[in-house]
């Protein structure tokens, strides 16, 4: 299908990863590595051309795709023909596998197929999340190959304007922070309170103003946490997903995070 239509609009991104080629074909194509960078949850019913794929964060969040294509170590398509961007509309996202300078290269072609009015708000919010996906699959196969993941998860409805929204988490009033800052970029570094009455330091990865945070912290063996603000309007939710590689420490964290993660918002509601 995808091969004979041109489609309305593309995305392509990629990401150069010290780790085999072989690991990364296995993060892309089965379940248990999905799970590891991508949605908490993946199934894969079998491999190869005609097999499913279903990721999923939360009962409201999940989708099924199949695979369309299927060159061991080289190239995986998932396709979307369900039309949820409108009737006749198909989403391809496409894997692509290559060794450039000793790295493993994994790029990434997103393809919308089909009329919809709603393409171009729909490619600027998966650009922020494929972006934090390949940088989370960089992470979890250069340090944590081996490893399973254990994800702690919020998702908050947020009613103050965006602009207001992101200038609290950033502040000390909002109690994830320790100090405040008026902006924060790339190589950064911030202090967090995710377990009182212990602090931990994050280095920032990815700061998109009034839509997205990712901090890697290193005090905690370089788990990832990505704070999302979904959508483009004033009325949206926050996504906190916290990625942390041992058991041990996921079991002692789950319940102080989620905690700091909703005090962000009480503390909101008391401005």
């Amino acid at each position: 299908m995808t091969q004979e239509k041109k489609p309305t609009r593309t995305l392509e991104l990629t990401v150069d990863i010290d780790a085999p080629i072989e690991a990364a074909w296995k993060a892309l194509t089965e379940g248990p590595g999905l799970a590891n960078w991508f949605a908490p949850e993946g199934v894969v019913t079998k491999p190869g051309t005609g097999g499913e794929v279903t990721v999923k964060w939360s009962e409201a969040m999940a989708f099924t795709v199949k695979v369309d294509a299927w060159e061991p170590g080289k190239h995986v398509r998932w396709l979307d023909e369900s039309g949820f961007m409108g009737p006749g509309t198909a989403i391809a996202s496409d894997y692509y596998l290559s060794t450039e300078g000793g790295k493993t290269r994994v790029r990434l072609v997103q393809s919308g197929f089909g009329e919809s009015e709603g393409w171009d708000a729909f490619f600027e919010g998966t650009e922020i999340g494929w972006t934090y996906f390949l940088y989370n699959l960089r992470v979890y196969l250069e340090k944590h190959l081996g490893r399973v993941r254990r994800m702690i998860a919020e998702r908050i409805e947020v009613t103050v304007p965006r602009a207001v929204f992101w200038r609290h988490i950033l502040s000390a009033a909002g109690g994830l922070m320790v100090g405040s800052a008026v902006a924060v970029k790339a190589g950064d570094w911030v202090e967090l309170k995710l377990a009182d009455p212990k602090t931990v330091r994050a280095a920032v990865e990815i700061a998109i103003e009034g839509h997205a945070l990712a901090l890697r912290i290193s005090d905690l063996d370089d788990a990832l946490l990505f704070i999302e603000l979904e959508g483009g309007g004033d009325a949206f939710h926050v996504g906190y997903w916290f990625s942390v590689y041992d058991e041990r420490r996921a079991k002692e964290l789950e319940t102080p995070a989620k905690r700091a993660f909703r005090r962000v918002h009480e503390t909101l509601a008391k401005l």
